[in-house]
Parts: structure tokens; sequence; C-alpha cells
């Protein structure tokens, strides 16, 4: 997963747990993109307070991560999800190609089943 996407994942899962000013500095630097510089001028501390916050924090926000994996869940299950997708356009696709409707319902029975089976995973697991 991208670094930058990462980030922005672990602060829409883990961002109420921060102060505000982790917050302010954080989104200044994830979302806005900006330089330890332009962080050190837009909250008139040095350069080097700048990047030991957003780097503290992002370690803040890894560490609820390693306890809760809220984000590995998320990755998870929309893994399964793009699966299940897929399943369902595979089934969508035998139905125009296939002319045996006995060998079609059977394919698409066994097709449904593992489908079924997978959406149970996702909500077990979440």
């Amino acid at each position: 997963m991208d670094e930058r996407l990462k980030k922005s994942l672990l602060y829409d899962f883990y961002g109420e747990l921060l102060s505000e000013h982790q917050k302010e500095v954080y989104i200044a630097s994830v979302f806005d993109d900006m330089s330890y510089s332009e962080l050190a001028e837009e909250f008139d501390c040095s350069r080097q307070a700048a990047f030991d916050l957003v780097r503290r924090t992002t370690v803040k926000l890894e560490n609820y991560e390693k306890k809760l994996g809220l984000l590995k869940r998320f990755v998870e299950a929309r893994s399964k999800l793009e699966s299940l997708t897929s399943e369902i356009e595979d089934i969508r696709a035998s139905v125009k190609e296939t002319d045996d409707i006995d060998k079609l319902l059977k394919e698409i029975d066994k097709k449904l089943l593992r489908v079924s089976g997978e959406a149970q995973e996702i909500f077990d697991f979440l």
C-alpha cells in the first residue's frame, strides 16, 4: 500500500484519538502535503520540531493499528468484497455464454455457495 494512502487511512481510523494540535499538524503534513519548513512556519516552531511531531504522531497511529488492527481488517474486507464482485461478474458472463442450463445452474450454485461463504467471513470478521 502506498505510504501516503496508509497514513491517510490510519488517520481516518484513529485520528480522533489524537490531540487537536497533533491533528492539525498531521493533516497539514499528510493531506495538505506541506513540507517540514512550511509546517514550521505555519505552526511557529522549528523544522526539527515539526518533523518530530509528525514522526511521533505517525508512530502513535501505527501503534493503535498494531493493537486494534482496524486498517488490516478494512483492507482484508475490501479485498474479499473485490473477490465477491469478480465472482458475480463471472456468473453473469457464464449466463450469457452457456446453452446447457443444467450445467450452468450447477456452476452458479457452486459459485454462490463460495460467495455466500466469503460474505459470511466478512461479517464475522467485522
